[in-house]
This record gives structure tokens, sequence and C-alpha cells, in this order.
């Protein structure tokens, strides 16, 4: 194999091991922020019912102009009420914790995590939220196929940041197949050097 063959394969196996992992941190910034739209099913390996994203600027003044975190969009409860975020496909995910700002009115969000339809996490106490200044919500889940998000007052509420930590499996067999490569390389150049 020729050298730029070889680094066009490199980069063809990196490409592959990150698309078939979803973020780390899911800031919302990709989409289109129109929120008449849902989140589609599959984005960043999760089905998000009950979830549109918002521009910062689309209500100024709002908890969404306050909430948005990163650079340009926030995720929201369309209509009000509870969400469920799941897993798409088999398998599970970790939710480490997402920063919430409500849009109109102080209320309370609690929150549930189950795996398999059995309830394995569940918050003790309500998370109070305000218009104002992002809350970050950190919950450490770990191993949940769905998490549900209740909120108090029947209103809006921005979610930005989300942290969905990578499968660590998909992580683990990216770095194995690189070390593959390069230690292959490194075998052959030896040889070719001799």
């Amino acid at each position: 194999m020729t050298s730029m063959l070889k680094k066009m394969m490199l980069s063809l196996l990196l490409g592959a091991c990150c698309a078939a992992s979803h973020a780390g941190v899911i800031n919302f910034d990709d989409l289109s922020g129109d929120f008449t739209v849902s989140i589609a099913a599959g984005y960043q390996g999760l089905n998000w019912d009950n979830v549109g994203s918002i521009r910062s600027d689309a209500f100024p003044g709002s908890g969404y102009e306050a909430g948005t975190v990163s650079q340009a969009n926030a995720a929201y409860n369309r209509d009000g009420g509870t969400v469920a975020i799941s897993k798409a496909g088999a398998g599970t995910f970790d939710f480490v914790g997402a920063f919430f700002t409500s849009a109109w009115l102080e209320q309370e969000l609690a929150f549930e995590g189950y795996q398999n339809g059995q309830l394995i996490h569940s918050t003790a106490a309500s998370f109070v939220i305000d218009t104002t200044t992002p809350l970050w919500v950190q919950l450490d889940w770990a191993a949940i196929d769905t998490l549900v998000i209740y909120n108090s007052s029947g209103t809006q509420w921005a979610m930005d940041d989300m942290v969905v930590p990578e499968p660590p499996s998909l992580a683990l067999f990216g770095a194995a197949a690189v070390g593959l490569l390069l230690a292959r390389r490194r075998a052959s150049g030896r040889v070719n050097a001799a």
C-alpha cells in the first residue's frame, strides 16, 4: 500500500469511529432552531418525545435567551409538558446532566431514569429553575434507556449542553483500531528499512 492510501484508510477509519458514536455534549446548535419543528428521532443517537430546538433570539427577554448556554440554540419541551428522551435502537446511555432554564415563569423539574421499562433512578427532590439563570442539573445516571423530565407548571423550559458521554465500547473500539493501524505501519516501516 502506498503511503497516501494508508493515510486515506486511516482517515476513513477514524471518521467511521466518530460517526458511530454520539456526542459527549449535545448543544443543539447544529439544528435549525425553528421552534415549530420537533427534533428528529435518532438525532445524536436518541429519540426526542415532545422536544424541539429553539434559537436564543426567538423570544427576546425570555428564558430561552437566558438559557442558551452554547452558541445559538437550546432544546425545549414543545407543549410545556413531560419529555421522554430514549435510546434510538438497542442499548443504554448515560445522562450526566444539562443546563435548564424556565422559559416564562419559575417552575420545578423532576427526573426519572428507566431501563427496559423499569424505574432505576429518580430524583429525591425537585430542581427549581427560573427565567434568568441556567441551572446545571447533574445526575450522573448510568445505563438508562429512557430519561423522563417532569415539570410543575405546564409551561416550557430550555435545556442546553446536555452531557451524554460517548459509549465506552465505541471509544475503545476506535482507539484499538487506530492502535492496530499504527502498529502495522511501524512494523511495515521496519521491514522496508531492513
